[in-house]
């Protein structure tokens, strides 16, 4: 079973705390969830598989391929035979080489360093129109490492892209202070109800034209007139540490390095929460990103229901905190200290009756006869009933509102509570070191 392992090991050379599926599945799930979520701060990551000289193969692998290009070379009949000629493809992470293939942004720098910049410069420091897109921003990189439970989020591996402001340049204005057309470069004349006397407008007083006062601070709107508000935008890498089989509970608690932000001080705001909230309500919703992820981990040989029913009950506990945070308006500060928790699928079992599954081993009915459905003695009427009056008979006997029933149960799932799917259950068991 292909696995990655947690570099950390415990003092005790015990089990590792973590196990996770190959890394690159984890990246692929987590630009995943980003997509389900429209957060739009992961790259498309997808899993790809490459083939070249440079990679490392066996012996044997290299000794077929150029035995099959020198058969092919020499005796082209039965080369085209051949399924494959070359190396054979490796499933790949890029330059690693075990993993997913991500695209590349580009522009983009690590956290650490405008976050940095903009403190030790506070002149660089974005406007507050930008530091409001920021926050969305920071806040959306919160929701997607606290759902997937990103063990290694530090401020070196989620980049952020910031524009400085530009001067904007303007048409060109002759001498006269007339503005002038770029395409005819001729200029352009106002209209006559458009000229003013300037011998009576000198003798008009300035209050009456309503001179603005030099004092007066202008609006934000006119302070960036001739220059371009900066932007900034944020990109999510390096996520092969996330989807736990547990919350951490040895010896380190695996903290995200944007806790100690003042930007996690603040509490989430209606953006965020008209974003995520009525997606992470939906149980359904839920469920269906649970299948996806499913089909993803299945790339892996070594796939493993229940270790992935342990993460996926680990990512249902923080979707679950997530939502009640979001509800009640508090911080990424605040979300973190909520106490971690599992959510297990309620699992109902169905039962059958008796005569339902004696039904398949009873003998047909015979359709010429006249004495189904004929009352017996003991008052039971006979619910075996030939061709369309079985669901008739089936009613009259009661069994009709119990399938009814189960059909309304079957369409109503995904509009279930959190309560009636799954299961609560809280980890009491904290890491031995913890700082929040």
């Amino acid at each position: 079973m292909c696995v990655y392992v947690c570099p950390l090991q415990p003092m005790n050379n015990r089990v590792p705390m973590f196990v996770f599926f190959q890394g690159y599945l984890s990246e692929v799930g987590a630009s995943l969830v980003d997509e389900k979520l429209k957060l739009g701060i992961v790259p498309p990551t997808g899993v790809v598989e490459l083939a070249a000289p440079t990679f490392y193969y066996d012996r044997i692998d290299r000794a077929k391929a150029r035995t099959k290009e020198r058969i092919q070379s020499r005796y082209p009949n039965i080369g085209r035979r051949f399924h494959r000629i070359g190396l054979p493809e490796k499933v790949s992470e890029g330059f690693k080489m075990t993993g997913s293939f991500q695209l590349f942004v580009k522009g983009y720098q690590d956290a650490a360093h405008w976050l940095r910049t903009w403190v030790n410069q506070p002149e660089t420091a974005p406007p507050p129109i930008t530091q409001r897109e920021f926050q969305f921003l920071f806040e959306k990189l919160v929701a997607l490492d606290y759902i997937i439970r990103n063990t290694d989020r530090g401020s070196d591996n989620w980049l952020i892209k910031y524009v400085l402001a530009d001067v904007i340049d303007r048409a060109p204005v002759h001498n006269n202070e007339v503005p002038c057309d770029p395409a005819n470069a001729k200029p352009q004349v106002p209209g006559d109800e458009k000229l003013i006397d300037l011998v009576d407008s000198e003798t008009i007083p300035d209050a009456q034209f309503g001179s603005p006062d030099l004092h007066d601070p202008a609006p934000a709107e006119v302070e960036w007139a001739d220059v371009s508000i900066p932007t900034v935008d944020v990109a999510a890498i390096d996520n092969g540490l996330a989807f736990p089989f547990k919350h951490p509970d040895e010896w380190r608690a695996y903290p995200f390095g944007w806790a100690l932000l003042p930007q996690a001080r603040i509490p989430f705001s209606d953006e965020i929460v008209d974003l995520l909230l009525p997606k992470l309500d939906d149980t359904k919703w839920v469920r269906e990103l649970c299948e996806d992820l499913r089909r993803v981990f299945k790339n892996d040989k070594g796939f493993d229901k229940k270790i992935f029913e342990k993460q996926m009950s680990v990512m249902r506990g923080q979707i679950f905190n997530l939502r009640e945070a979001l509800m009640k308006k508090k911080s990424p500060y605040q979300l973190i200290q909520m106490p971690p928790q599992l959510m297990v699928e309620v699992k109902q079992k169905k039962k059958k009756s008796r005569r339902s599954r004696n039904a398949e081993y009873e003998e047909a009915p015979n359709y010429d006869s006249d004495v189904s459905g004929v009352h017996s003695t003991s008052g039971h009427v006979e619910t075996e009933q030939p061709g369309p009056s079985t669901s008739t008979a089936a009613a009259a006997s009661g069994a009709g509102p119990s399938t009814s029933s189960e059909a309304g149960g079957a369409s109503s799932v995904g509009s279930k509570s959190w309560q009636e799917t799954y299961e609560q259950k809280v980890q009491t068991k904290t890491p031995f070191f913890r700082w929040w």
